[in-house]
């Protein structure tokens, strides 16, 4: 161990036992092991590996017998580990929008041993998810995610909220290249220490807030929250009763609309200000409509019926640049075969929504930013009447089938009150250099976020006029008097 020391002496440590050498501390957490527990070990690791491999190989293939075909797709040119390499992991998306195209809309990959099988034709979507929801419904287990499939920590969303793609590429934690390495102890699979620390640090967080909100309910004149409904189901109320059994349910429940509420809204919010900036004729469009049918009142969903306009620009913004770029993926329980194909039970299946938001034969011009492909009665998109559509509810963006997004409607009406009264109060338009030169946001820098949205850039947010700063100037006291 001399070249391992560098020829320095290595100090003992002080323990409350006595010494101990502190290059014990870096070969074993465990002190001295026998060499017989190091050789099992290792042998359960190549049991384990040996028989991730064997169904590796085997998984994708049809039944003998049967004239079914695979999937087509790019081989995997590193063996179990797959394409990963191929994949960037800013930029996932890219990657595999140009495989969609390449094998017409439909194929399937390798990645760390899985099968992933990507769906970019409306076809295929609506037969899987929706005619056969009862196989293509469970949740993908995720080593770095424990609990996403079972449980009540985690709700449908949760576990995709990371860049999966790239926490299964090579610097993502080993666990998710080697699920089988999850039954092994920490302190022979470090990857698995971060998974339980940042579980720790989540229902830190999420605790943490429920008890500050639990308390200032408690001592009255708070607002009526998610907080105080699960409190209220536990003192009694009928209304609430069946929401949640515990409070560490309740905890988790609350927590997760909170985070999914920021994802699923923050990234069309930040896209819609950025396309107001980068098409400022939009933006004087809705802007005149707004004045017109609106007046001096707040924008409310009352309204909705008389600002298509309104409608159109949110519609286009998460069809121009898709939020969920790669879609939330599902687990195929059993086998499934469509056109002669075989698609192997344990797949993990994608609807590949950047693929249908630019399909060119469903939006013409796809990746131009235009809302008058759902207000122009000439264009294929068009549907009426107007006083209805367009409307964000049944996109595709939300999914489809038992897992599509429980709340489309929110989503919906959130945007729709937030955009229409950024608009009503306010000017957007982009930031200027030393030269008073405008920089323009660019709409292809994205998060890596499976539920992403434009990278920050800077513009200007400026009141349209003094009486509208008025407004918004007392509607800010009120909310701030009555703890809003």
């Amino acid at each position: 161990m001399e070249g391992f020391t560098n020829n320095k002496q290595i100090p003992d440590v002080p323990t409350t036992n006595g010494t101990f050498s502190a290059l014990e501390s870096i070969t074993s957490p465990m002190g001295h092991l026998p060499s017989s527990f190091i050789r099992t070990a290792i042998f359960i690791i190549f049991l384990l590996l040996t028989h991730r491999i064997i169904r590796y190989l085997t998984s994708e293939l049809p039944p003998r017998g049967s004239n079914l075909k695979p999937l087509p797709g790019p081989l995997s040119t590193l063996p179990y580990i797959g394409r990963i390499h191929d994949v960037d992991r800013n930029h996932a998306w890219s990657a595999l929008h140009k495989f969609s195209r390449q094998y017409n809309g439909l194929f399937s990959c390798t990645l760390g041993g899985e099968t992933h099988i990507w769906v970019a034709r409306e076809d295929v979507a609506q037969d899987l998810l929706c005619k056969n929801a009862a196989i293509c419904s469970a949740r993908a287990d995720l080593g770095s995610y424990p609990g996403v499939t079972k449980g009540f920590k985690y709700l449908p969303l949760l576990g995709y909220t990371d860049a999966f793609l790239g926490q299964l590429g090579p610097s993502g934690p080993v666990m998710n290249l080697v699920p089988p390495l999850m039954h092994l102890p920490e302190w022979l699979v470090p990857g698995k220490r971060e998974v339980r620390l940042r579980q720790e640090r989540e229902a830190k967080l999420w605790e943490g807030l429920f008890d500050r909100s639990k308390d200032k309910y408690k001592k009255g004149g708070y607002p009526k929250t998610y907080v105080g409904a699960s409190l209220e189901s536990k003192d009694g109320s009928t209304e609430g009763k069946l929401l949640f059994e515990n409070e560490t349910e309740a905890k988790y429940a609350v927590g997760m609309l909170c985070t999914v509420g920021i994802f699923t809204i923050a990234g069309p919010a930040i896209l819609f200000i950025m396309a107001m900036i980068l098409h400022p004729e939009w933006q004087e469009k809705v802007r005149a409509q707004i004045d017109e049918v609106v007046g001096d009142e707040m924008i409310d969903l009352k309204h909705s019926p008389r600002l298509p306009i309104l409608r159109a620009v949110i519609k286009e913004c998460v069809r121009w640049k898709s939020t969920v770029p790669l879609g939330v993926p599902r687990l195929l329980s059993s086998d499934y075969t469509y056109d002669n194909y075989h698609f192997p039970a344990g797949a993990v299946v994608h609807v590949l929504d950047i693929a249908l938001s630019q399909d060119p034969k469903r939006y013409q011009n796809p990746s131009t930013y235009d809302p008058d492909r759902w207000l122009n009665p000439t264009s294929r998109n068009f549907k009426a009447p107007l006083t209805e559509f367009p409307r964000l509810k049944g996109h595709h963006i939300f999914g489809r089938g038992k897992r599509a997004c429980p709340g489309q409607d929110l989503a919906e009406a959130e945007l729709f009150v937030f955009c229409g009264n950024l608009l009503k109060f306010f000017t957007l338009s982009p930031a200027l250099d030393e030269k008073d030169e405008p920089i323009w946001p660019d709409p292809d820098k994205w998060t890596t976020n499976v539920i992403g949205g434009p990278l920050p850039f800077d513009c200007r947010i400026e009141v349209r006029d003094k009486k509208k700063l008025d407004m918004v100037e007392k509607m800010y006291s009120e909310a701030f008097e009555k703890n809003i």
